[in-house]
C-alpha cells in the first residue's frame, strides 16, 4: 500500500472518529412538537373567465382591497391543539373517492376535496418485509395530518361563494381512481358557478390536478387558483448536524428555496 492510500484511509478514520465524537459528547437537542406551516405549491389554472395569479406571487387584488386568506389553512395555534382521534375514524367521517393504483392505496375526501390519505404500498416502515406499508398522507385530526388542497381564493367583499374546507363535493363516478379512471369533482355554488376539478395519477406517484369553473351568472368573475401541501407538527428528524431537515419548496421563476433553515428555527422564531 503506498503512501497515498495510507494517508486517505487514515483520514476516513480520523473524519468518522470525530463525527462521532462530536455525536457523544454534543448530541442534538429535540424540538419542542408545535405546528409548521402549511407550505404553497404550484396549481394549474385551467378555469374559464377566472385569470389566475402568476406562479409564486400571491394574487392581484381589486382596487383598494387585499384577496382573502383560503379558507380552512390557517395554521394551528400552538396550544390550543385537539386530541388527534385514530386515523380510521377520521377517514370514516366522510364520503371518499377511492385511489387504486400498482403504487398506492388511499381516497380522496369529498369534504373539502382533499388528498388525504394516501399508502404507499411499495414501501415499508422498516426493513423487515412484515413491517406495515409507509403511510404518506392523513387526513386532518387524525395523528400527524398531511394532506394536499387546491382551490380558489378572491378579494374580500367580492359576494362570490367559492369551495372551501368544509364544502362537500360530488363525484361524476363511485369507481376509483386510477391510472386509466381519473375523476371528476364538481360544485354548484347556487349563484351561476360551476367548479371542477378532475383528478388523475400515474402508474406510479404523479397526481395531476385540473381546475374549471364554468360562469353562468351572466358577469365577469375574477377568482385566483391556489394549492398547498399542509402538515401539522413537526415530523420526526434524525438530528444530525450534516444533514439539512427543514422546508424547501420550489417558487416559479426562483427555482428551489431552502435557505438552510431547519424545524427548530420555525418553532424558536415563531414562524410556522
Amino acid at each position: 500500500m503506498d503512501d497515498n492510500n495510507r494517508n486517505l484511509i487514515l483520514a476516513i478514520a480520523l473524519s468518522v472518529m470525530i463525527m462521532i465524537s462530536w455525536q457523544v459528547i454534543f448530541p442534538p437537542q429535540e424540538p419542542p412538537q408545535q405546528a409548521t406551516a402549511p407550505v404553497a405549491e404550484q396549481t394549474a389554472p385551467g378555469a374559464q373567465q377566472t385569470p389566475g395569479a402568476p406562479a409564486g406571487t400571491a394574487p392581484v387584488p381589486a382596487a383598494g382591497e387585499a384577496p382573502a386568506a383560503p379558507s380552512g389553512t390557517a395554521p394551528t395555534v400552538p396550544g390550543t391543539e385537539q386530541p388527534a382521534a385514530s386515523r380510521e375514524a377520521v377517514l370514516a367521517k366522510t364520503p371518499r373517492v377511492r385511489i387504486e393504483t400498482p403504487s398506492l392505496r388511499g381516497s380522496i375526501s369529498l369534504k373539502g376535496a382533499r388528498i388525504d390519505d394516501v399508502t404507499l404500498i411499495k414501501f415499508r416502515e422498516t426493513a423487515d418485509k412484515d413491517s406495515p406499508p409507509v403511510i404518506l398522507m392523513s387526513p386532518s385530526g387524525a395523528p400527524k395530518p398531511l394532506y394536499a388542497e387546491h382551490g380558489w381564493s378572491l378579494s374580500p367583499n367580492a359576494g362570490i361563494a367559492v369551495p372551501t374546507s368544509e364544502t362537500v363535493w360530488t363525484a361524476d363516478t363511485s369507481k376509483p381512481l386510477t391510472p386509466e379512471h381519473p375523476v371528476t369533482l364538481s360544485y354548484d355554488n347556487g349563484a351561476g358557478l360551476i367548479f371542477r376539478r378532475t383528478i388523475s395519477v400515474d402508474q406510479d406517484y404523479m397526481f395531476t390536478i385540473a381546475q374549471q369553473v364554468e360562469n353562468k351568472s351572466g358577469k365577469p368573475v375574477t377568482l385566483y387558483p391556489y394549492a398547498l401541501i399542509s402538515r401539522h407538527g413537526e415530523p420526526q428528524t434524525s438530528g444530525m448536524f450534516i444533514l439539512h431537515e427543514g422546508p424547501i419548496g420550489v417558487l416559479g421563476e426562483h427555482g428551489l428555496q431552502d435557505d438552510e433553515v431547519d424545524y427548530s428555527n420555525l418553532t424558536d422564531d415563531g414562524s410556522y
